[in-house]
């Protein structure tokens, strides 16, 4: 079985000693926004305008537990856990299998479904972590140049993130954009938004995933 790697901020799970059992909605397509329509009482069925289609947010589901000695100890694993996520902004959290690799650019809302319970006799707290990724359209690219440059013309305002925590929303009278990195690493930068009113599109970095 090929081992899944789970990175918050490029940083695995485990240095945080969470590790997961399973995980859900992740490579499963966001739900459809209800299209205009119109239900007239003299017609079957009704009329919907279905030229458009655009996406809900999507919740992610990660089934966690943290080896610990007691309870002080797995609320202290916890905790360190959840100030790194919950840091001002966006987290990106990034998914390996293999030669698989997903992006996600998510944050934490509901304090309730991320309850912690801890198991005494097998010395382990379990919790599910529920992410919010409010913008799930994206193109997901993989950079491995100190300067990464994007040419983009689109007819509709979009998120470029960078990868490393840095996001710049897209102008109507900018074309060229450009980012440093500050190492020497692979970044996986992404575009986010309405994918369809890209008319230009080009990249020193190459394409990981088109849409998804």
């Amino acid at each position: 079985m090929i081992p899944v790697i789970y990175l918050l901020d490029q940083i695995p799970f485990k240095n945080y000693n969470v590790y997961v059992s399973d995980s859900s909605n992740l490579f499963d397509k966001a739900s459809i926004k209800e299209n205009q329509k119109k239900d007239w009482s003299d017609e079957h069925g009704y009329d919907i305008d279905l030229q458009s289609r655009y996406h809900n947010s999507k919740t992610i589901t990660i089934d966690c537990f943290i080896p610990a000695n007691s309870l002080k100890e797995c609320i202290e694993k916890y905790n360190n856990f959840f100030n790194a996520l919950d840091q001002k902004g966006s987290r990106r959290l990034s998914v390996i299998a293999g030669d698989l690799r997903m992006e996600y650019q998510v944050f934490r809302q509901d304090t309730a479904e991320n309850k912690l319970i801890y198991d005494d006799s097998n010395a382990v707290g379990t919790f599910k972590l529920k992410l919010i990724e409010n913008m799930p359209v994206k193109r997901i690219l993989q950079s491995t140049e100190r300067i990464t440059t994007i040419t983009l013309k689109s007819k509709k305002v979009l998120v470029i993130n960078w990868g490393d925590g840095i996001e710049e929303y897209t102008s109507p009278n900018k074309e060229i954009y450009s980012h440093r990195y500050t190492n020497n690493e692979i970044y996986f930068p992404m575009i986010l938004g309405d994918l369809d009113s890209i008319t230009t599109f080009n990249s020193n970095a190459t394409i990981l995933w088109n849409r998804f």
